[in-house]
């Protein structure tokens, strides 16, 4: 019996042996032939595998980097919400797309949601699989029905990603207060102190008291920041 591969006859017959060693070396010769071709079928699993990994990662880090960008968009809006300021007047598309990777605080959420998103999704199928009538009486019945699941990820997780935007407001409404003053001056050297908000775009924001300046970038010609910042 003969078997070929990428271009390569193995030969699977031990009654005969060129080398006339007898039977021991006949078995000998045929292991030594099945360990070469199981070794080109595992270097070709290999080699799909990998294709695979490569074609699914290029397909959905782009998903995976809008995704990111739409939480840092909905993050910063609550963030200056609460200043009463609304940031998509001020910010740039350019503003949008980097603004995951602005503030540690907004990856820090992102990769743990991803944690925990997996996690969840783990211990859905252990309480499916190892408990399938409470997990039938808690999810109402339906998820004999075939739009139950991806609707119940999707609400969840879009619940809880404006809800982790919104506390994030409320976070920095609060952090802002303590920290040290800056002082900007104005082009024409008169200076003005305040905790600052943030900068987005071409505007600084400001609180001062109870009020919040916004402060174009062409109207100042220096920031001084209290060391340690």
């Amino acid at each position: 019996m003969k078997t070929k591969m990428k271009g390569r006859v193995f030969s699977t017959s031990y009654t005969q042996n060129p080398a006339g060693f007898g039977q021991d070396a006949n078995i000998t010769y045929l292991y030594r032939h099945i360990y070469l071709l199981s070794s080109d079928m595992e270097n070709e699993l290999q080699k799909k595998t990998y294709e695979r990994i490569t074609g699914e990662l290029s397909r959905f880090l782009p998903l995976g980097y809008l995704a990111m960008v739409i939480i840092g968009m909905i993050f910063n809006y609550f963030r200056y919400e609460a200043f009463g300021l609304n940031i998509f007047q001020y910010a740039s598309v350019f503003d949008f797309l980097i603004s995951p990777f602005e503030d540690m605080h907004i990856l820090l959420f992102i990769f743990g949601s991803m944690l925990l998103v997996l996690f969840t999704m783990k211990m859905d199928k252990l309480w499916k699989k190892h408990f399938p009538k409470s997990y039938k009486k808690w999810s109402f019945k339906w998820t004999e029905r075939s739009w139950y699941k991806p609707a119940s990820y999707i609400f969840v997780i879009t619940a809880y990603i404006f809800y982790g935007a919104y506390f994030y407001g409320v976070y920095t409404y609060n952090a802002v207060p303590q920290k040290k003053d800056i002082t900007v001056r104005y082009q024409n050297n008169e200076t003005l102190t305040g905790k600052q908000i943030g900068k987005v775009g071409n505007a600084l924001f400001l609180l001062c008291g109870e009020k919040v300046k916004i402060i174009p970038a062409t109207a100042y010609k220096e920031l001084s920041y209290p060391l340690g910042k």
